[in-house]
């Protein structure tokens, strides 16, 4: 197999190490080529890591700074920060708004300089060595005790950032981006090949151990890895789960209060949540188990709403004869103007009455004079010899042609 290689140039100023959330930065900069080789796979791993890293365990550094409330408010995997940031990482922005390689190529050189690194997280070591018997329980040890001193360095230090409050708003805006090109289904975050994707990277977890088989983090279903990683769950906003059984039946689920047990699964389509705009407001479009056939959820009003089969264009009804009626939860076809319904043939048929409803022939213009016989007056003269032969005969005409026929409106109809 060939292996596919891609340049992206990217501008990156020469203090890099000191990049301010100003942009207003030394303007002497150099122009270094990145190579997408085998490596971007790698690449997307770390990012990925680094992202989960802030989704499982960040806060609020903007608001926060109780360390007690600050446990307790880690709930990005439910959702984006509430208020939104007031502005984006100003050089997240400029990079990852150009194109999905060239947010890579940026986010990669940024995270190769933290202090905690994905190829330094004891899970990671684990499945590369293959630690999973007592028999390396201290080499296992050792690695999550160093995991631990880096992962404390990196909450102090927070480099390469100015402090935590410029690393939250790069992890945020980085998120964001992220989880837009994965909502995008861009093709090279469809599988991650992560086969620690379910940690939440944060060294060995003492009670979920290396892999905390949650199921939202199979990277064999596509994107799957890349929205655990990159964005909140709006559906199942918990922290961990193993089966969406728990999702759906937890009142934090949406789709929870409006369903009847066994009618509240919740389904985030991808093509419905594609706008940077909406996934930094937090606005997602889920879609819910309507228990009433005809209807459909919406997530803008939170409810169940009737299905308008006339206005999507999924009625069966003949565009030639027939009109389409919405009703709720279902839709009716009824016969247009000039077509009348034929117990026999069971369809909407042409109807003799609708030639009398001409206003005027071509034919007529001619012989007439400036008339002030009403219009139903007319109709009566034209269709008199029908309506008196089906008297003598006994034969019931349609309903309407028989009051059609027999109103003389004293309305006149000026032509």
């Amino acid at each position: 197999m060939k292996t596919v290689l891609a340049v992206i140039y990217i501008v990156i100023s020469s203090s890099e190490e000191n990049t301010s959330m100003n942009p207003k930065h030394d303007s002497s900069s150099t122009t270094e080529s990145y190579e997408f080789g085998d490596s971007l796979g790698s690449d997307l791993r770390s990012i990925a890591y680094y992202l989960r890293q802030h989704k499982f365990n960040e806060y609020d550094r903007r608001y926060i700074t109780d360390e007690i409330e600050a446990e307790s408010s880690k709930l990005y995997f439910a959702g984006f920060p509430k208020p939104p940031l007031r502005s984006l990482h100003w050089e997240v922005h400029k990079y990852c708004e150009i194109s999905f390689l060239s947010c890579i190529a940026y986010l990669i050189k940024r995270i190769r300089n933290t202090a905690l690194r994905r190829n330094d997280d004891t899970s990671v070591v684990m499945e590369d060595q293959k630690w999973f018997t007592r028999t390396f329980t201290e080499q296992i040890d050792q690695t999550d005790l160093e995991c631990r001193k880096m992962w404390a360095e990196a909450e102090e230090r927070a480099d390469p950032f100015e402090g935590p409050i410029e690393r939250f708003q790069w992890r945020v805006t980085a998120s964001y981006f992220l989880c837009m090109y994965t909502m995008n289904e861009t093709l090279e975050l469809e599988h991650l090949n992560d086969t620690s994707c379910d940690n939440h990277a944060n060294c060995l977890n003492p009670y979920l151990g290396p892999h905390n088989l949650d199921i939202r983090a199979d990277d064999s279903i596509p994107f799957n890895c890349a929205r655990y990683s990159f964005c909140p769950d709006p559906c199942c906003p918990i922290y961990h789960i193993k089966s969406y059984r728990e999702c759906w039946e937890s009142t934090a689920n949406p789709c929870f209060a409006e369903n009847h047990p066994g009618h509240r699964q919740c389904i985030i389509h991808k093509s419905e949540n594609v706008e940077l705009k909406d996934i930094i407001l937090n606005r997602w479009n889920v879609s819910c188990m309507c228990p009433w056939l005809g209807y459909k959820w919406k997530s803008f009003y939170g409810i169940c709403v009737d299905v308008d089969e006339c206005e999507e264009n999924i009625d069966p009804c003949n565009p030639l004869s027939e009109a389409c009626i919405n009703l709720p939860g279902s839709y009716k076809c009824v016969c247009k103007w000039g077509y009348m319904w034929n117990k026999e043939s069971k369809k909407c048929e042409f109807s003799s009455i609708a030639e009398s409803l001409v206003l005027r022939k071509s034919t007529e213009k001619e012989n007439e004079d400036n008339s002030s016989d009403s219009f139903f007056k007319r109709i009566f003269f034209r269709n008199k010899e029908k309506f008196f032969r089906s008297l003598g005969n006994h034969i019931h005409l349609d309903m309407t042609e028989i009051l059609l026929i027999l109103m003389i409106s004293p309305i006149e109809v000026m032509f």
